[in-house]
């Protein structure tokens, strides 16, 4: 899966490109950014303005489940191809006939041009169908750019913020993970037992929310983990040995004050 820095580095070259490149290629590039955030539903949406009108329909539903984070939800009637689809009808309805102008933003421009060269030619064209037809067509190519902007603009802020808290707490989880290594490797090999358990059971039961292993084991093995981090003194225990009494020894005591103490500081040179 694309990185989110990566996935921003798109977008902020879309928008930097927009008034440069043709309309079709900034739609093109957001149906792909669309994609990889799994945003479905304007994927679906800008796809449909790329689409030649024709073609055979059966090949025209697949390329827009392809584009579906879900395609189980295709024909559902609710969910988000269909609300692109009839966003897209909307925008595009010819005047109050109920009919649709299904041309791709290409084929709009294309026609936009033949005009203009009839025009120039001194071709005989009927001035009112001419003036309705360049009307409607400029207003769908205008509609399709201010949405493409919007949703690059949408993008660039919601990923923005996303590269900053993973640089932030980046450092952090470096500093941590170093720490465990170095201090308590028994108790990392054991997080990372669990992790593999997960992953096993995500890829054995894809089609399952429920985990092999029971989950009052689970629950007790994290918890049991994650008593080890706040208690020094059970760092070289299992967990399923005992725990000691809360008040224990004065040693275990005193090297769990120092531990409170050290910890904090070791883990705030992660922030310099």
């Amino acid at each position: 899966m694309a990185s989110s820095d990566y996935i921003l580095q798109l977008v902020r070259q879309a928008l930097d490109d927009f008034d440069d490149k043709p309309l079709d290629v900034s739609v093109r590039r957001a149906v792909r950014i669309a994609n990889l955030v799994g945003d479905t539903k304007y994927a679906v949406r800008l796809a449909l303005e790329l689409r030649p009108m024709g073609g055979d329909r059966t090949t025209n539903g697949e390329t827009s489940r392809m584009l579906m984070a879900d395609p189980s939800t295709w024909g559902s009637g609710t969910g988000p191809a269909e609300q692109a689809h009839r966003q897209w009808m909307n925008d595009r309805q010819i005047g109050e006939s109920g009919n649709v102008d299904v041309h791709s933003l290409v084929e709009l421009e294309f026609w936009n041009k033949e005009l203009d060269e009839l025009k120039k030619s001194g071709e005989r064209v009927d001035y009112d169908h001419d003036l309705t037809t360049r009307q409607r067509s400029t207003r769908i190519i205008a509609r399709a750019r201010h949405l493409t902007f919007a949703l690059l603009c949408s993008w660039e802020r919601r990923l923005g913020y996303t590269s900053i808290n993973e640089s932030i707490f980046g450092g952090y989880r470096v500093k941590v993970d170093k720490l465990l290594t170095d201090g308590v490797p028994e108790l990392l090999q054991q997080f990372n037992a669990v992790y593999r358990r997960l992953q096993e059971a995500a890829e054995t039961f894809p089609d399952h929310s429920e985990l092999p292993l029971p989950g009052h084991e689970f629950a007790r093995r994290i918890n049991a983990l994650l008593a080890a981090v706040d208690r020094p003194h059970t760092w070289h225990r299992t967990p399923n040995d005992p725990i000691p009494h809360p008040r224990g020894s004065s040693s275990s005591e005193s090297v769990e004050r120092a531990y409170l103490q050290k910890f904090p500081e070791q883990l705030g040179t992660a922030r310099r």
